[in-house]
């Protein structure tokens, strides 16, 4: 079935009503996420990493945020399960092979067409975003984003359930498309043979784009940042461009001819390579894939998923524009 990139509740609920969730190829995916501290990486690497039936077995927030509530048929992906803390990445991807376990435990099968949605911050769709991309980057394209999230789907009134909804182990197979959606702190730091300027000099010929709220880019508000490791707010020439700015006070996306101008006003340059980052490559994800959709390219967007987080671990000078945030 062919769907939207940005798919309404309405439509959501007119796919149910005939039945076709979970019937005819379309699959409903709720990426309920409870925030939480970044779990000890060297733990989980000796007693989580890949466990995937132990860790759905166990209760969590994210679960339980999920069961408190969600779209009917919809199955639930966990983000922390999903992903793994590394030692450099609150949300570390696994190796395509590995993920596709996990993705055949939720119940997942090829050629279904995703359809993505969330709860909370962002119109549902920060946390939903980060999720969809990620099955991008394992070669998955028939993807949908439910514009506006559970919030949108509650305020029109539609049906709202309870069950645990478990499937039948699916046949989804993964494919590694990382080079292609996903960039690499050892990339970001590479310099070619001849060339004077590593990739994340190269502000001129290609669209960084920090997709934090612009008091964090300016150094007006907390950044999360350590001011002992870091000399600035930012990385030298990115530009910001908020994920935050593409929702409306409703909490859904602006128009696409609002966001198109949105981004040429913040200084995103057409027909330029886009690299997008935030402080842990969630918010990132977001504006990744809304200039996918509305200005969609055969060299899409990259997210960086390490972003701020792992840039102060590994390289903390490149952060060295704007002021510190010394503690008082």
């Amino acid at each position: 079935m062919s769907l939207k990139k940005i798919i309404d509740v309405g439509s959501v609920n007119s796919l149910l009503k005939k039945g076709i969730i979970n019937k005819e190829g379309v699959r409903l995916i709720d990426c309920s996420y409870a925030v939480s501290s970044r779990p000890d990486w060297k733990e989980f690497e000796q007693e989580g990493y890949g466990e995937f039936k132990t860790l759905m077995a166990e209760s969590s927030p994210s679960r339980r945020l999920y069961q408190a509530g969600h779209i009917p048929e919809a199955v639930h992906i966990d983000l922390d399960i999903a992903t793994y803390p590394s030692r450099y990445q609150r949300f570390q991807q696994y190796r395509a092979d590995l993920f596709e376990k996990y993705a055949q435990l939720v119940g997942l099968n090829n050629k279904e067409h995703f359809v993505f949605y969330g709860k909370g911050a962002f119109g549902g769709m920060l946390f939903a975003s980060k999720v969809a991309w990620i099955f991008k980057s394992y070669g998955h394209e028939n993807i949908s984003l439910v514009d506006g999230g559970f919030d949108s789907w509650k305020r029109h009134g539609f049906d709202v359930s309870t069950e645990d909804v478990k499937l039948p182990v699916g046949n989804w197979k993964a494919e590694d498309e990382f080079k292609k959606y996903v960039i690499t702190f050892q990339e970001l730091d590479a310099k070619k043979e001849g060339e004077k300027k590593q990739y994340i000099e190269k502000t001129s010929e290609i669209n960084f784009l920090d997709s934090r709220i612009r008091a964090q880019f300016e150094g007006t508000q907390d950044t999360g940042l350590d001011p002992y490791m870091v000399n600035g707010c930012r990385i030298a020439g990115f530009k910001n461009l908020p994920s935050s700015e593409l929702l409306t006070k409703e909490g859904t996306l602006k128009s696409e001819e609002e966001i198109k101008s949105w981004l040429t006003k913040n200084g995103y340059v057409e027909n330029q390579p886009v690299v997008t980052s935030c402080n842990a490559g969630i918010q990132a994800a977001l504006l990744a894939y809304v200039i996918d959709t509305v200005k969609p390219s055969s060299t899409p967007p990259r997210v960086y998923n390490g972003s701020l987080k792992e840039m102060e671990l590994r390289a903390p000078k490149k952060i060295s524009e704007g002021p510190q945030h010394l503690p008082h």
